[in-house]
């Protein structure tokens, strides 16, 4: 561990039992934070956790419903007393596929409340905590098809352009207070959700290559590239940086397909 500004804070890391939350929680528990892991999947929530403390980390999971009130609420709380909970990092999210004409009502609903609700959800509990420990910062995680969608992802994307809306709101709302939130827009990540799109289209390595020819750096992101791309946006260097959707894309969002 070293020396730095993130050293014995508290956060907390929604959906970090895979994917970029479980890099953005190792990410933060490298650098010396107390990492709250939250997770609806215990055993990639636990897995997250055993990896932290195996380096020597601290962390805690709390399998969580980020969609459930009364969970978020009590995630808070745990985190709270862990320390001086000054960081939040909203990655928790579900991939779903369907035109206007082909999602379901139901199918609408779980992607709207896991994707974009839960962020409003726990930032609703979390910021009163952030506020009375002196400030600190929030990094919600969105998608470049918040911005520019392909086909056949009605919900995802509208639920990815509501996370952007929601941060440019609160980062606007909370900036004086010392409570610095930004969302980021990934382009394709190697991640468990990922691939499992991928698998939907045909041979997963097959269209993961495929996919990875589109970006302009000539490959798919990791989840390692983001989580770091979280640490500079919750830290220091990036105070006057407020409510802004930063692409993470390899350049993708940047060509005409």
């Amino acid at each position: 561990m070293d020396g730095h500004w993130i050293n014995g804070t508290v956060a907390i890391v929604t959906g970090g039992g895979s994917g970029i939350g479980q890099a953005i929680a190792i990410e933060a528990a490298n650098h010396g934070c107390r990492v709250v892991i939250a997770d609806i999947n215990t055993e990639g929530g636990r897995n997250t956790n055993a990896l932290i403390r195996e380096n020597a980390g601290i962390s805690f999971f709390v399998e969580t419903d980020v969609c459930d009130v009364g969970q978020i609420e009590s995630l808070v709380r745990v985190a709270s007393e862990k320390g001086m909970l000054k960081y939040i990092a909203n990655s928790a999210g579900c991939q779903t596929y369907g035109t206007v004409d082909t999602t379901t009502e139901e199918s609408w609903d779980v992607t709207m409340n896991v994707n974009l609700k839960s962020m409003f959800l726990i930032n609703k509990a979390a910021v009163p905590e952030i506020r009375k420990n002196g400030g600190g910062g929030i990094v919600n995680i969105s998608s470049i098809q918040g911005l520019r969608c392909q086909k056949n992802v009605l919900a995802y994307a509208t639920a990815k352009g509501g996370v952007i809306a929601l941060t440019r709101s609160m980062g606007i709302d909370h900036a004086k207070e010392g409570i610095y939130i930004n969302c980021i827009c990934p382009g394709s990540v190697d991640t468990p959700m990922l691939r499992y799109g991928a698998s939907k289209h045909g041979p997963e390595d097959q269209v993961i290559e495929e996919w990875g020819s589109h970006h302009p750096i000539g490959r798919i992101g990791s989840a390692e590239e983001i989580a770091k791309t979280t640490m500079f946006l919750w830290g220091p260097d990036s105070n006057f940086i407020i409510g802004q959707a930063i692409i993470a894309d390899g350049g993708l969002g940047s060509v005409i397909l």
